[in-house]
Formats: structure tokens, sequence, C-alpha cells
């Protein structure tokens, strides 16, 4: 945000003289006149803005401060941005509280300028206009300003000269004055002299008493170096002990580990007890049992109820026939031969699994033709029951015990295909040694799942053990080279340990006692040696005076130094001052003869100030006069050119801010309105100005000559 493309748009009274919540504006970048007849708050607009920007006036006698009759003055300034349209305000409530801006970049706008200038070169009125006190000053103030300094050059120029001028003053307070250094050194080399003759005496003593001072420095510090060198060995002692211990443990720990490890393999099984089953082979195995038991129970119930039908049909076929003598001599045979029938089938069936077990296949060809015999003597038996039964008698109860006979021999013969079918998988799944029998099997495959696991823990514990050992090592290995360390760092063998720290410790306590010896004797007689130069107290007298001679012949090399750059300094800022002079002040007082010639239509033709600081304006006829030998009009003619030349040549000073004319034209002639308007006009074109008036025909003058004043009626 620039200041110089800031303007104010429109102003807000919260409180101020009798003003309550009135807002004025908008005005415009330009030329704008507040016209309004007398007694409608002119002046007081004025003044608020003045207040807002630089203060509130405090009561003064019987000066007007317009402050309301309740309440504190108060009130906001709105400014907008040309470029962009933004606004920014400008408020002030007490003046504890300072002037506010929003946003805060918006302080530019006083940067720049100072209340005292604003109120002579900005806020104009009538009785401004019959002077310009301090036209010198202020005419240094602005340029300076606009040429980006602080500090007028004049004012720095005065202070020059007076500070060089304080270095041939008398005055007390100028410490660094030439005559008041020549003064002290004459007194200090004269007390010099009296005190150089009483302390020759003393001399012996002096030199005696630095030499112990100095060594006494030095045994302070050997004992500060052997306090330190003790308390490092007791620390890195209670250090190397602690690692020690440390040491010991971990190997403790180590030696368990071995002997656990130790333990564990004279325990370990030999390869017979190794596992039969991975986890997998395991897991299959025991799915393929669990499959084969829950078909065993299911063909042994198919059975059993096989069995339980047989007996019941056999049952009621018999006590049918209970009578028939010639049945029961006509199916004696027949029994006989089942009997037969099934002994040779159960020996038979019974050989064939115990020979293909001991894998002998001779023996189960043998075992394989009995089953087989004993099975077809079974059917030829049970023909031969059927036909005899056909022909003793046929009834429905032999016929029942027929069929349950079959489904009998059906579950029989499932019974043994699935025992063979057992054995078989048994076989393939490499459990021989559970000779058919499921039960077994399963036995043998959780032993096998119980080595693998104890296996697994095994591992796990060698595993574990180890790393613990391996720890423990690492561990021991930080410590040795930690010890190692600490002891070179007091330089002692590592493989000396505890006891030559102790000895080393030992060493040093007893050269700190030594030294604490040396220094009791020492202090007892700089004790005596202080004594004594206390009673010849001039020989402190003489360094002191000494001292000061150095620091007097110091001051003096400073003052010469510093007086010679303030010289430089006048020199080269008197050479500023008159370039500055040849370039600004022309072509400012140029400008205001340019105004003030417009304004009195050519009568009076240059504004012009001489070495000084008088201020006088030539006619066209070459006469000069002081404005207080100028009318009213004139005199104020004047003033107002020349501010208006100063405002448009600093132009960066205020940049932003309006120029307030207040009534400022009502002393001029018809003739001299118009210039002075056409100044106005020409000073909007890089300022904003703000005219106050009451009359209609300075209205009408300004819109002569700028067609887009903006006007503002109270």
């Amino acid at each position: 945000m620039k200041a110089s493309d800031l303007y104010l748009r429109q102003l807000h009274i919260a409180a101020f003289g009798r003003f309550l919540d009135k807002s004025a504006g908008p005005f415009s970048p330009g030329m704008n006149v507040v016209y309004g007849k007398n007694e409608t708050g002119k002046t007081t607009l004025n003044a608020f803005v003045t207040g807002v920007l630089f203060g509130w006036e405090k009561a003064h006698g019987k000066k007007n401060n317009y402050r309301p009759e309740t309440g504190d003055r108060s009130g906001t300034l709105f400014f907008a941005d040309r470029s962009t349209g933004e606004v920014c305000e400008v408020s002030r409530f007490r003046n504890a509280d300072g002037v506010l801006f929003s946003p805060p970049e918006a302080s530019v706008l006083l940067d720049s300028i100072d209340k005292d200038t604003f109120s002579t070169m900005f806020a104009l009125t009538s009785d401004e206009l019959r002077g310009l006190e301090g036209a010198t000053d202020v005419t240094a103030k602005l340029l300076t300003a606009s040429a980006g300094l602080d500090v007028s050059p004049a004012a720095i120029l005065a202070d020059l000269d007076a500070r060089i001028a304080s270095y041939e003053s008398r005055s007390a307070a100028a410490e660094h004055s030439f005559v008041r250094l020549r003064a002290e050194e004459e007194d200090c080399k004269l007390r010099l002299a009296e005190a150089r003759e009483r302390s020759e005496a003393l001399k012996g003593e002096y030199r005696e008493r630095e030499e112990l001072a100095a060594r006494r420095g030095a045994a302070t510090k050997e004992l500060s170096d052997l306090n330190f060198r003790i308390e490092r060995i007791s620390a890195v002692r209670a250090e190397v002990a602690r690692l020690e211990t440390a040491e010991g443990e971990n190997v403790r720990k180590m030696a368990d580990c071995d002997a656990r490890l130790a333990a564990e393999a004279s325990t370990r099984p030999s390869s017979a007890d190794a596992p039969l089953f991975d986890e997998d082979s395991e897991a299959a195995v025991l799915a393929g049992l669990d499959r084969l038991e829950s078909q065993s129970a299911r063909l042994e119930s198919r059975l059993d109820a096989a069995r339980d039908s047989f007996a019941r049909a056999r049952a009621e076929c018999e006590a049918s026939d209970g009578s028939g003598g010639n049945e029961h001599t006509g199916k004696a045979p027949v029994r006989a031969a089942l009997f037969l029938a099934a002994f040779l089938a159960v020996a038979g069936v019974g050989l064939l699994a115990f020979s293909l077990w001991r894998g002998e296949m001779p023996i189960a060809a043998i075992a394989a033709v009995v089953a087989v015999a004993g099975a077809a003597c079974g059917i030829v038996a049970t023909r031969m029951g059927s036909r005899s039964s056909v022909v003793s008698r046929e009834t429905p109860a032999f016929h029942a015990m027929n069929v349950a006979r079959g489904a009998l021999e059906s579950c029989e013969q499932d019974e043994l295909m699935h025992s063979l079918k057992v054995k078989e998988s048994l076989e393939s799944w490499g459990l021989q040694a559970a000779h058919g029998s499921l039960f077994r099997a399963r036995a043998i495959v959780e032993a096998s799942r119980k080595r693998r696991l104890d296996a697994a823990d095994r591992l796990r514990f060698r595993n574990e053990t180890a790393a613990a050992r391996m720890r423990c090592e690492q561990e021991i290995e930080r410590i040795r080279a930690r010890r190692k360390e600490l002891l070179a760092q007091c330089g002692v063998d590592p493989g000396q340990g505890v006891s030559a720290l102790d000895q080393l410790k030992s060493m040093l306590c007893a050269h700190r006692d030594a030294a604490i010896e040396r220094m009791r004797v020492s202090d007892a007689r700089l004790g005596e040696l202080e004594q004594i130069l206390s009673e010849g107290s001039l020989s402190n007298e003489y360094d002191v005076l000494k001292t000061r001679a150095a620091q007097i012949a110091t001051r003096k090399e400073d003052s010469a130094a510093d007086l010679a750059e303030l010289l430089l300094a006048r020199r080269a800022l008197r050479e500023a001052v008159d370039a500055w002079k040849s370039e600004s002040v022309p072509i400012t007082y140029r400008r205001a003869s340019e105004l003030f010639s417009l304004m009195t239509n050519g009568r009076w033709q240059q504004v012009s100030m001489d070495e000084n600081g008088v201020l006088t304006a030539r006619d066209g006829m070459g006469k000069r006069l002081e404005p207080r030998f100028l009318s009213m009009g004139t005199c104020q003619q004047l003033y107002l050119a020349l501010r208006i030349a100063l405002l448009e040549h600093a132009s960066d000073v205020g940049a932003g801010l309006p120029v307030l004319a207040d009534d400022i034209l009502v002393n001029f002639d018809d003739e001299r309105r118009e210039g002075a308007a056409k100044a106005l006009v020409e000073l909007s074109r890089s300022r904003q100005v703000v005219l106050f008036t009451c009359h209609k025909e300075i209205l009408d003058t300004i819109r002569r000559y700028a067609a887009d004043c903006t006007v503002v009626a109270l």
C-alpha cells in the first residue's frame, strides 16, 4: 500500500463538538469544495480531520477543543486507494489509545509528517496565511523529508557546532573539554611526582607480593586441576567397578547358557526317535484315519444290525418248525457244512492278513485259496439247505431267514474288504507297525506329533539360549571397550584395572595436600606483605595516579579523535547543505514566484529569502518589501504561494493526506481570488485539496477552473 495512491474518501464523526453520528463525503482525489452557510460545521470538520490524525486538542484556557457534552471524542477517516479501490480506516478514540489503522499498513500515511508540519502546511486558515513562523525551518524540514531524511541539515549543523565548541569549554559538565583535560593532567603530574618518591621504599615488598600473587594463582590453578582429576578418577573408578560387575554378571549368564545347551544336547533323542511325519503329512494322515474310522464305524453298525436281523429271523423260523423231526434231521448236515465253511473263511482271511503283513506271498496265496474254498462251501451248504427246505416246506419265516442271512454275508464281505483297504492304507502311510489297527495307527501318529513338537521346542530353546549367549558376549565386548576407553582417559594401563586407579588417586591426593600446604604458607606471607603495604598506602596512590594519568592521556586522544571526526562531519555536511540549497531551494522559490505572480496578476513577480532567512517580495519595478510591509491580502497571497510551492516540491511529504483550506480566499479581491483559485486547482493535480467556504462566488470560481470539482454540501 503506497501513501501516494491514497486519498480521503469519507469521514464519520461518532462524537466531536456538536456532531454525533455525522458523515461527510464522498470526496474525490482532486479538487473538493465543502460548501455551507455559517455555523454549519466547516471549521469543525477541519479540526476533526487534524484531531483524528494527530490527536485531540487539549483544553487551554477558552480555546474550543470540541469536546462533546457527554462522552469522549471519536471518529474515523476513510481513505481509498486510487489503483485498487481498497478502503482503509484511520480511527481515534482516546488520545491515550493513539491512532488506529485498519489494515495496519495504512500507517504509511503518517510516516513522513508530524502534527506541526501538518498544521502549518496542510490545515490552512485565513489566520495561518498571515505569516509563516520559522519559514527557514519549515522549508528545510519539508525539503529534508522529501529527500528521505529525518532531521533538518541546519539542525544537524547547529548540533555539530555546539558539540565542537564544547571541546574548549571550561564548564565542569564538559569532561571531554581540552581545557579540563589539561588541568587534570597537570594536577596528576604533580601528585604523581610526590607519590613516586614515597613509593620507592616499598617496591621490594610490592614485587614480592606480585610474585607471590602470581605463584598463588598458579597454585590455585594447579589445585583446581588436581581436584578435577581426582573427581574424574573417582567417577571413572565407580564406572569401571560397575562395568566389571556387569562383565562378571554377563560371564555368569554365558556359562549358564552353555550349561543349558550342554544339558539339552545330552538329553537330545536319537535319530531313531525322529518323528515319522512333518506337519502337513501328519494332517493328511490324521484326516485319512478319520475317514477310515468313520467308515469302520458305519460298517460295524451295519454288521451288528445284520446279525441281529439274522438272529431274529432264525429264531422265528425255528419257532415255527418246532414239531417236525424230519426237518431237524435234514438240517443237521447243512449246519455242519455252514460251520465248516465259516471256519475255512475266517482262517483263510486271518492267514491272508498275517502273510501280507509279513510279506510272505506264497502263504498269502494259500490263505486266499482257503478263504475262497470256505466261501464256496458256504454257498453250496446254503443252496443245499435251501433245496431241502423247499422240499421239506416253503414257509415265510424260512424265506425271511434266508434274506437276513444274505444281508449278513454281504456285510461280512464288506467288512473283509474294508479290513484289506485299511491295511493297504496304513502300509502306504508307513504305519506297518499298527498291524492294521486304526487305534494303534492313531497312537503312532500322536507319538510322532509329540516328537515333532518336542523337537521344535528344543530347537526354539537352543536358538533363544544361543541368542542370549550372543547378547551377553556382545555386552562383554562393549563393556571391555568402554573400560579400556575410561582407563586410557586416566592414563592407566587397561590391564591393571581398579587398583591402578586407586594408586593414581592416592598419588594425586598427596600432590593436592602438598599444594594446599604451599598455598597456606604463601597466603600467610601475602597477609604479612599486605599489612606492610597497607601502612604505605601512598604507594597505592602512586599506582592509582599512574592509572589516572594513563586514563587522562587516553581521554585526550579520544577527544582529539572525536573532535577531528566532528570537524570532518561539519565540513561534509556544510558542503551537502550548500549543494542542497543550490538545487532544491531555488526551485521552490521560483515556483512560489510563479504562483505569487499568478495570484497578483503580475504585480508581484518574485519571492526570495536572503542568507539571514528574511523573506522578501519583489514587484515589477524591482522594489523589495518584507511581508510585514504588505497589505493583508497580498501577504496572505505570498504565504499561500510559498506553501503551494513547498507542497508541490515536497510531494512525498504527507502523500495521501488532504490539504484543508478553510475560507482562505475571503480577503482576496475578485481578480486575485481567480488567480488563487487557479493555484489551488493546479495544486489539486498533485494533492487532494478540500476547500471549505460559505461564499457562493468562491464555489463558482473554483468550478470555472475545475469542471470535475466535487462539491459536498453541509
